[in-house]
């Protein structure tokens, strides 16, 4: 399939799916916490970590608003917050859908059956939170005093971070969608690269991809709206 087709093929199909993949350790908050984490990520009833569908779509929607007031300071006719507004239904109700899934981990259906089976065979040696651990780490921090400049008394805290290199994954569709639809959303995901705690710190680098029937189409599809909006430079 060439490019033209590629990138066309996001008119005809309503879905596609998404990657995410963590290039740094990634902490996605339960909101929970017990005796040992302080901070801990969200994870299913075996303790598989996943990212938030909520979570998710509200990072796409700040990405794409950081495009458009990018695009704005470069004199690009880019993108335009209103039609940001109405794809992510933001004070509006535009007539296409968004529908943004759960990511989880690449070959979830198969790792659940088996961590479940395991668990509930064998529950003395195998927990939620033993699966947990086999996906994510520990990271402890502390606040320095900066009178003394040593560790202040009981500043000592933990989070759980997704350890790096893991791969969420995902069927995200648009349903009434347009072309133009799909080039708003291919812009959020290219310029997202950061989630979670700690983003200035090192933590939740993170690299977005899309395909349909195994075709790149982000990049395809980025492409054209690039060359088209250099074309039509304010």
């Amino acid at each position: 399939m060439n490019d033209r087709n590629v990138a066309n093929a996001a008119r005809q199909d309503e879905k596609a799916t998404v990657y995410v993949k963590a290039l740094s350790p990634l902490h996605l908050g339960s909101g929970q916490a017990d005796v040992n984490v302080d901070a801990e990520v969200i994870h299913d009833d075996v303790g598989l970590p996943y990212f938030p569908a909520k979570r998710f779509k509200g990072l796409l929607y700040e990405s794409a608003l950081e495009v458009a007031e990018m695009a704005e300071l470069s004199g690009l006719n880019l993108l335009k917050k209103a039609e940001i507004d109405s794809l992510f239904q933001r004070g509006c109700a535009g007539e296409a859908q968004l529908i943004v899934p759960n990511l989880y981990l690449e070959n979830q259906d198969a790792m659940h059956e088996s961590w479940a089976y395991l668990e509930k065979a064998f529950p003395a040696l195998f927990q939620p939170s033993d699966v947990l651990e086999s996906y994510t780490s520990l990271r402890y921090q502390t606040k320095i005093d900066r009178e003394t400049g040593t560790a202040a008394d009981t500043s000592l805290h933990n989070m759980r971070v997704v350890d790096a290199g893991l791969v969420f994954k995902g069927e995200i569709a648009i349903i009434d969608g347009n072309r133009r639809d799909w080039e708003i959303l291919v812009l959020a995901l290219r310029n997202l690269s950061g989630a979670g705690l700690k983003r200035t710190r090192g933590f939740g680098h993170i690299v977005c991809a899309m395909e349909q029937d195994g075709n790149d189409i982000l990049s395809s599809i980025l492409k054209d709206v690039l060359a088209q909006a250099e074309g039509g430079r304010q």
